[in-house]
């Protein structure tokens, strides 16, 4: 009954990201999404740095890059709703293309892009290193959930 459930996520490698023990992943996820979360919008640099970390993380984990992205359609919803941002929002507006759109809006657009998304891939990536009956020891040693 149990043979098949739960793996979809999963890809079978050897890699060192898919030796390191699940606590250890699951904690420098949190402190990664806590990272990106705090970082202010207009930090770039900070962005591209993130991005290239996670591609080179990526590449030595041996997990195909096409075997994330599409995992990746989960974010879709999140997607669509960015690109909508810039012309439901409130605030000063300036012509994109020759349309009017909200300049608050497109800001909120990347940062919601940019997070969303290095925090989907970020998940995606520890998903995909870690066995499924492993990522529930790690969060049993790191007393997760407490009843």
């Amino acid at each position: 009954m149990g043979a098949g459930h739960g793996h979809k996520l999963h890809y079978h490698g050897h890699s060192w990201l898919h030796r390191l023990p699940a606590h250890v992943k699951l904690v420098a996820l949190l402190a990664f999404m806590v990272l990106v979360v705090a970082t202010p919008r207009d930090w770039f640099l900070a962005y591209a740095a993130y991005a290239l970390g996670l591609a080179a993380l990526v590449a030595v984990s041996e997990v195909p890059p096409r075997y994330l992205g599409k995992r990746m359609l989960v974010e879709i919803p999140f997607v669509v709703f960015a690109l909508l941002l810039p012309f439901v929002a409130a605030g000063p507006r300036t012509d994109v293309l020759g349309v009017s759109v909200s300049e608050h809006g497109l800001v909120g657009a990347w940062a919601l892009l940019a997070k969303g998304t290095l925090g989907v891939l970020a998940s995606l990536l520890v998903a995909a290193t870690t066995e499924p009956r492993a990522l529930l020891a790690g969060l049993e040693r790191l007393r997760l959930p407490q009843q």
